[in-house]
């Protein structure tokens, strides 16, 4: 078994073919009747990007005018007794 790979030569090895291919062609079985399947795949495409470019900008616009930066003063153990006085810190 070892003397025929000795002597072998990689051109004596068949190439494959070429495969032969059909040109493209439009599906006989998918009519104009049966576009309406593709809405909700082209409504998805559209309402998508609006939808993420909508939010987007809706946070832009609460962080820039400062509704998002800032939030209300976290509530302490001292708020439980408004008649004392807070003790000032200078």
């Amino acid at each position: 078994m070892r003397g025929d790979f000795r002597n072998l030569i990689v051109t004596d090895i068949p190439q494959p073919q070429p495969v032969e291919r059909e040109p493209l062609a439009i599906d006989e079985d998918i009519t104009r009747r049966d576009a309406w399947l593709f809405a909700p795949l082209i409504a998805a495409a559209v309402a998508l990007p609006l939808v993420v470019t909508a939010l987007f900008a809706f946070s832009a616009v609460n962080l820039v005018s400062g509704e998002g930066a800032t939030s209300t003063p976290p509530t302490t153990f001292a708020s439980r007794w408004p008649d004392k006085a807070m003790p000032v810190i200078r």
